[in-house]
């Protein structure tokens, strides 16, 4: 396995194929523990056919030094996943790469990484989400990862077999910005005990709005206990939003749709609804029992988050899509998601960015998928990947992960213009104001549409 190493204590790195990641820990604020429920998947006797032969290192005069920072860094889900990845391709690529694994391994915020870009001193590669991914293309710091690996035929199959919407997702102005790792769908968690003491039946698939009410009706017993959260924020109305059909932006990505006529009778079902007190705008406290419902993501597995409500196995949180919203014509559920992957920085000496975004291509392997997986608890971004029957395994013996990975391929990634974050905090302070009772939900979502609009506009006529 990788050593863990600084930048004052580089190491050519050859260790042997990692034979078992520990399950990855949710926030990364707690050790990660390996749950003994998930039975390790059986080595098989042949090779399957997902396994894809190791090609032969490009040649080199010297390994290639590659320095990487990680984004969300060890105990996190996202480290241990990362850490996989690099583990297996130094050991099946000896002699290709110097691998240094920068400032002791810890941490590394966009914030950081601005600063070196600035100062022409980035790393190789780092890990991030979409939005991020494109801040930094703005700059001019990162690679088109398609361009890199035009020559990789390898990277031309795998690249086809990527769930379109997360490749979709980590494009920017049609250059492909970081490779998805693997999928990150939010999804909802019902409490089965406290529905099951109120005598009320989960629910069936493509359950609808009208009947999540219902459960709450019979279920909750406001204001101590009520059927879910609605923080008055983007996040919140998005997760909703969707649930009805509605996404933040039209089909071309193009333009903004707060003023969609679904969004707004979203945004008002859901501030009557916290006016009644079914809903709460503040904690949760999902883990006490004070709320039925909990909006779910790998994170919640392993350490478990709710240990209260579910040991980690999933005998006590019951998991599925969102209900389906009266404007969702397709009645089919549209999961929110953003995308994370590898990214590879201009600048790198020799060949080192072209080595960076081979490990970038390599994390997308299908073999490599399933080190992933078991890493991170996330469902592969590999369709091939996730019919492997060791993966499936993975995910089939556990409720709440072989939930998130029938939700996965429904995902819609948070768009990565470089001002959307600035657009999610102008709508949070807005809807904020609906909370307050300043704004009506029409007017709130008016004046959201007239400053986003500006804004994404700049995004996209910028170079």
């Amino acid at each position: 396995m990788v050593a863990m190493i600084s930048r004052s204590r580089v190491v050519r790195l050859g260790s042997a194929l990692v034979a078992g990641v520990v399950m990855a820990a949710c926030g990364g604020s707690s050790q990660p523990v390996s749950p003994a429920n998930v039975p390790s998947p059986q080595a098989p006797t042949s090779i399957p056919p997902t396994v894809q032969p190791t090609p032969a290192p490009i040649a080199t005069k010297a390994p290639v030094p590659v320095l990487h920072w990680f984004g969300y860094a060890p105990p996190h889900r996202f480290g241990l996943a990362q850490k996989a990845v690099l583990d297996d391709f130094v050991s099946r690529n000896p002699g290709r790469i110097t691998l240094e694994l920068g400032e002791s391994s810890a941490n590394v915020q966009m914030a950081k990484i601005k600063t070196a870009v600035a100062a022409g001193t980035p790393p190789t590669m780092w890990f991030g989400w979409q939005v991020e991914a494109s801040d930094l293309w703005g700059m001019g710091a990162l690679v088109d990862l398609n361009s890199e690996l035009s020559a990789n035929k390898e990277w031309g199959k795998n690249r086809g077999d990527i769930i379109p919407s997360l490749l979709n997702g980590a494009e920017w102005k049609r250059k492909l910005t970081l490779v998805p790792m693997f999928a990150d769908p939010n999804i909802l968690g019902f409490n089965r005990k406290l529905l099951g003491d109120a005598g009320v039946s989960l629910p069936a698939e493509r359950y609808t709005w009208e009947s999540w009410i219902e459960i709450g009706k019979k279920a909750a017993s406001p204001p101590d206990r009520v059927l879910g959260q609605f923080l008055f924020n983007y996040a919140s109305l998005q997760w909703w939003g969707f649930s009805n059909g509605v996404t933040p932006l039209n089909a071309e990505r193009t333009k903004v749709q707060f003023t969609s006529p679904a969004l707004l009778a979203t945004l008002e079902w859901l501030d009557q609804n916290v006016t009644r007190g079914l809903l709460r705008n503040g904690p949760g406290d999902f883990d006490l029992g004070k709320t039925l419902t909990e909006v779910v993501n790998p994170g919640a597995i392993t350490p478990p988050r709710y240990p209260n409500i579910d040991p980690g196995d999933g005998s006590g949180i019951f998991a599925t899509h969102y209900p389906i919203g009266p404007d969702n014509a397709r009645k089919e559920p549209i999961t929110a998601g953003n995308v994370f992957g590898f990214m590879a920085f201009k600048g790198g000496k020799g060949d080192a960015t072209l080595a960076a975004a081979e490990i970038a291509a390599w994390s997308v392997r299908p073999d490599v998928q399933l080190l992933v997986a078991k890493a991170s608890s996330n469902p592969p971004s590999n369709i091939t990947a996730s019919r492997d029957p060791a993966l499936l395994k993975i995910f089939s013996d556990h409720p709440i992960r072989k939930a998130l990975n029938e939700q996965a391929r429904f995902g819609y990634p948070t768009p990565n213009f470089p001002s959307w974050s600035k657009v999610t905090a102008m709508v949070d302070e807005t809807l904020g104001r609906v909370a307050k009772g300043e704004l009506r939900p029409k007017d709130a979502l008016a004046d959201i549409q007239a400053k986003a609009t500006p804004m994404i506009d700049q995004d996209l006529t910028a170079g």
